[in-house]
């Protein structure tokens, strides 16, 4: 299957009314792995953050509101409309940003970030290396990438049907520790939380 032509299914590309209520339900059932995340960002108030595939922006509302500034992108116009409802306060001050467009294609300068971060979604990205290769980009050095990865080869559940029907890439903890070198991130660690691969990595 082409995964860059492939047409994406409401869970990974929010669109109309079904759109909005997946998005509340996902919301709620990623409310554990945002938790264990935040605690792995370890989040200071100096930081800039930015999330790659940042769905309604509630990570970020929840979890960032302390730091310096944040942005997010999604591949979902209706995600972005959303999350800049959501931040509109913060968008008003500056210190918020949300785009629509591609992972692998991130519209921010060299070095702008200090943490970056994409949850539950490069399972579905057409390029996932190049996805974490701008992460790469725009983080400042020293700067520090979690990503978290919920269908994968470690959790002893059977995805063949989702890699079939949508083309999602389904990894082991090799590989994902292989992409994110690969990417050039360096200190790569990862924990495990409910089946759900968590990696962190530092630009170095």
């Amino acid at each position: 299957m082409n995964v860059e032509k492939r047409e994406l299914p409401q869970p990974f590309l929010h669109r109309g009314l079904a759109g909005r209520i997946t998005a509340w339900g996902m919301e709620k059932v990623h409310g554990s792995i945002y938790k264990t995340v935040a605690e792995v960002l370890h989040l200071e108030p100096e930081d800039d953050l930015v999330e790659v595939a940042c769905g309604t922006g509630q990570f970020l509302k929840k979890y960032a509101s302390h730091v310096h500034s944040v942005a997010g992108l999604d591949h979902s116009e209706l995600m972005v409309k959303l999350a800049t409802r959501k931040h509109r306060d913060r968008i008003k001050a500056g210190t918020a940003e949300f785009v629509h467009g591609e992972a692998s294609q991130l519209p921010w300068q060299d070095n702008k970030f200090s943490v970056a971060t994409t949850m539950g979604s490069i399972i579905v990205f057409p390029k996932p290396l190049e996805a974490l290769k701008e992460m790469y980009r725009v983080l400042r050095p020293g700067g520090r990438a979690v990503v978290s990865i919920e269908m994968n080869a470690e959790d002893g559940k059977d995805h063949s049907k989702y890699v079939e029907k949508y083309g999602i890439w389904v990894w082991t903890e090799d590989d994902v520790r292989t992409l994110l070198e690969k990417a050039g991130f360096s200190e790569v660690s990862i924990i495990y939380a409910k089946g759900t691969i968590i990696a962190s990595a530092v630009k170095q």
